[in-house]
């Protein structure tokens, strides 16, 4: 197997409301060299997070969380 290719970045497509943009990008990237977040088309709110290798449980189970409290309304999201 090639460690190369189990070693990757994840990346995980959203669309949130845009008020809520700057706080999940706040939010994730204060977990220090896990994920980073890139705004796609602001207006729309999607955006794209980069999970680093070995943390996509953790980024994943982050995001469920801020949904099921209610801190961000996802409208669609995929992995890629």
């Amino acid at each position: 197997m090639n460690p190369l290719k189990t070693r990757q970045t994840s990346k995980y497509i959203l669309s949130i409301d845009r008020k809520e943009i700057c706080y999940l990008q706040w939010i994730i990237e204060s977990y220090d060299g896990m994920a980073s977040v890139r705004t796609i088309n602001p207006p729309n709110g999607d955006i794209e997070i980069s999970i680093a290798p070995g943390c996509k449980e953790e980024i994943t189970s982050l995001i469920r969380y801020l949904r099921e409290e209610g801190s961000i309304h996802v409208k669609a999201d995929k992995y890629c």
